[in-house]
């Protein structure tokens, strides 16, 4: 899943099949693994039974030739092989990490360091959004925010490489990682993605650290700030005032409008948004809010199932922290992505790609480390 998003040979449905495939040898595969102890309920596993519970259930009635349906069950596997991968594992999460870590340090040193030798790269703000490596289908994501996510994504995964190694020259190799993402991240000027980046980096700091490596850290980030206030105060005037949020509020009132008499349980799961003409002429087909998606096929009460649901999973991985390294990665990735929901995301039941780096598998992280610490504690 994660090679895919920057290099595949062939398509993106042909990528997207070798999922499905694999994703039904590795479970095949990996049964015996499954216990009874994989049958056993939490509060996470309840309010997650639950969710999807619903979201089968509308599905039904979305009139989609039960796409959506299809779709649910692909998720539900998804979620099923991720709580199968054990920390004492040989190809445990911090290895899986490594190597996307990795993968992706490279295809953005590739990318940065080819546009560079063809002249293509440009310094100034704005001046360039990065989201290609000048190779054709290779890092070539042809939007900024998709490439910012991306990216992002593995900035907070070095992050929590680099904070939880053992070894000096680890946690070094894994910072000069980040600093890389980091780069190529702020060239892409995707705002949402500097959030989502920003808010896991800040919440792994606070809870993976602590005593006076935590208060160096919190100072040399808000020094950092401050200098960005100050040095880039012009550019963030031009963020706030001038782009704002981008017509995005144009799109969101057209979403309450076309949900009258669908408040409760949405327009179906599934169901497309269709085109909005903003009053610039641009004409866009998504929320640019995975909140406000959910809210237009789900509902309120498939909202507010969403919203419970990770909310147990982020107490779960809280109280999990003292006793499971992953618990801190899947709580990093939750608090990037419920900021970044709240303006950006689109497809919540879709085939593989963001929401599934960013939302399900977090949450199925959740359910993993929250089997594993009753185990222990059992």
């Amino acid at each position: 899943m994660f090679l895919g998003s920057f290099w595949w040979p062939g398509t993106s449905s042909a990528w997207a099949s070798f999922i499905r495939i694999a994703l039904l040898l590795s479970l095949l595969a990996s049964f015996g693994l499954f216990s009874r102890r994989s049958l056993s309920l939490n509060p996470l596993i309840i309010a997650m039974a639950v969710l999807f519970g619903y979201m089968f259930l509308n599905s039904f009635f979305s009139g989609d030739n039960f796409q959506s349906t299809r779709r649910l069950v692909l998720i539900c596997l998804f979620i099923a092989a991720v709580s199968a991968i054990k920390p004492q594992s040989v190809l445990n999460w911090t290895r899986i990490m490594q190597i996307g870590v990795c993968l992706a340090t490279g295809f953005a040193l590739f990318s940065m360091v080819n546009l560079m030798s063809h002249g293509a790269f440009k310094f100034g703000y704005r001046e360039m959004k990065l989201a290609t490596s000048g190779v054709i289908n290779v890092a070539d994501f042809g939007n900024t925010i998709v490439a910012g996510m991306h990216y992002a994504f593995f900035l907070i995964a070095g992050a929590w490489l680099m904070l939880t190694a053992e070894k000096r020259r680890e946690s070094l190799f894994w910072l000069l990682c980040c600093a890389v993402l980091a780069v190529y991240l702020y060239f892409t000027f995707a705002r949402s993605a500097w959030m989502g980046g920003a808010a896991g980096c800040l919440l792994l700091v606070c809870v993976m650290t602590q005593g006076k490596v935590r208060r160096s850290l919190l100072i040399a980030i808000a020094v950092g700030i401050v200098a960005i206030a100050i040095l880039g105060f012009r550019e963030l005037m031009f963020e706030v005032n001038v782009r704002g949020v981008t017509g995005r509020n144009e799109v969101w009132s057209m979403i309450f409008s076309r949900l009258t008499d669908h408040w409760w349980f949405g327009r179906g799961a599934g169901t497309a948004l269709g085109q909005v003409r903003l009053h610039t002429g641009q004409i866009v087909g998504n929320t640019h809010s995975l909140y406000l998606e959910v809210l237009y096929q789900l509902g309120i009460v498939g909202l507010a199932l969403l919203v419970i649901a990770m909310a147990f999973a982020a107490v779960s991985l809280s109280r999990a922290l003292a006793r499971s390294k992953e618990a801190g990665l899947w709580i990093a990735l939750l608090a990037g992505i419920a900021v970044v929901m709240v303006v950006e995301l689109h497809t919540f039941i879709g085939t593989p790609g963001l929401v599934w780096m960013w939302l399900w598998l977090p949450l199925a992280g959740a359910i993993a480390v929250s089997r594993e610490v009753a185990h222990r504690e059992g």
